[in-house]
């Protein structure tokens, strides 16, 4: 009687390399006879038998028809395989057929990016700004499919760029790949694969008492406008972008125990509601910038954005002073803190979250001697033209 058709891996103990056996059938051998196959792995037998039972139900004894040039192929793509088990053959092409279907419903680089940046319409100008920056770095990857890219691909351009540049523009396209992996557009982050540059901290750039002054009285000579701006930025340290064009003069308390601005979550970086102490001299300034006619009714800042920039690069043009990025805010804290000494309080109305980051880099970021000097900093009066500022 026949052998009925089993095609289950058998396990030979008597065999120390390819132990698992598959008997396939004379009629659905490759060669026409009876075959006792071979594998290392219970895995590979039974992909095996996967592969000759499907030959049985699709094309029972006609399973061998292959057209010559079918025969040529699957020799070709056989020896191709270089002493793997055949069932690999069938492994490598599922593989491929994989990654086609998945490069197929993948998008473009473009695509990736513009929805991307469509979901940070409610981030802070800068951040969005920035982000569009690395998009246009980048733009040579619009057409390419994202699954496409390769660490190598961004390396090129990353490599080109200075240490802080780098940096930042690797952290957005990690967030541009790790968006496109929730989307299903890719399997695996190639952004992940770069590290990031180990940056050298040194000690925080600030403005000198003098740079400052003579910012104030630019503003006060030529740009009443800017008088706000330079004095919540120096006297409060508030983040000048981000924070301080958000606010308006209902968050500045002037009744009460003590003068303080007030920093609500919807506008905090952190989403924390804090509040800074208005100095002596911060509220000189504000009684002056009142007394050019300035108001204290709706936003903080009158000028939009592009025009504060304006502004803000012909004062630094006319003063012959270079704009430090974050230098308001640094110079705040090194001043408050060479005068007062009380990092935790620092802590709390800067909205920092560390301490000791906050005294390691701030700490003697400013003499006592400078500090004095720059909490010293009031308009020089002018007799029946300062008005007192008045809360709202």
């Amino acid at each position: 009687m026949a052998r009925s058709l089993t095609l289950k891996p058998t396990f030979c103990a008597g065999r120390q390399n390819r132990p698992w056996m598959l008997r396939v059938p004379a009629y659905l051998s490759d060669t026409g006879k009876i075959q006792r196959l071979f594998y290392g792995t219970k895995r590979e037998c039974e992909t095996a038998a996967a592969i000759v039972r499907t030959r049985s139900e699709n094309y029972g004894n006609q399973a061998n028809a292959l057209s010559p040039t079918q025969n040529l192929i699957a020799a070709e793509a056989f020896s191709l395989l270089r002493g793997r088990p055949d069932v690999a053959l069938l492994e490598l092409i599922q593989a491929g057929l994989t990654h086609e279907q998945k490069r197929q419903a993948s998008v473009t680089w473009s695509t990736l990016v513009d929805e991307f940046l469509g979901t940070k319409q409610g981030r802070s100008p800068n951040h969005q700004r920035n982000l569009r920056y690395t998009k246009a770095h980048f733009a040579h990857l619009n057409p390419k499919k994202v699954s496409d890219i390769t660490a190598d691909d961004l390396s090129r351009v990353l490599d080109k760029m200075p240490q802080s540049s780098r940096n930042l523009k690797l952290s957005h396209l990690r967030s541009f790949f790790a968006y496109a992996k929730k989307r299903s557009w890719i399997d695996d982050n190639p952004a992940d694969r770069i590290d990031f540059d180990q940056v050298v901290r040194t000690e925080v750039e600030v403005f000198t008492p003098s740079q400052v002054e003579a910012l104030l009285v630019y503003a006060l000579n030529n740009d009443p406008g800017l008088i706000p701006f330079l004095t919540f930025g120096f006297f409060c340290g508030i983040r000048p972008e981000g924070e301080l064009g958000k606010l308006d003069w209902s968050c500045v308390h002037l009744t009460g125990e003590k003068a303080e601005v007030e920093i609500p979550p919807s506008v905090s970086k952190t989403k924390k509601r804090r509040f800074v102490d208005l100095s002596e001299n911060a509220l000189a300034w504000l009684d002056t910038y009142r007394a050019t006619g300035g108001s204290n009714t709706g936003s903080l800042i009158s000028y939009t954005p592009a025009v504060l920039r304006k502004h803000r690069r012909q004062a630094m043009a006319a003063t012959g002073i270079q704009w430090i990025k974050q230098g308001m805010r640094h110079t705040f804290c090194s001043a408050w803190l060479a005068q007062n000494r009380d990092v935790n309080r620092l802590v709390l109305m800067s909205g920092h979250s560390n301490p000791d980051t906050m005294w390691r880099f701030y700490h003697r970021g400013m003499s006592e001697e400078q500090a004095a000097k720059f909490w010293a900093i009031v308009p020089e009066p002018e007799i029946g033209k300062i008005v007192a500022f008045k809360a709202n």
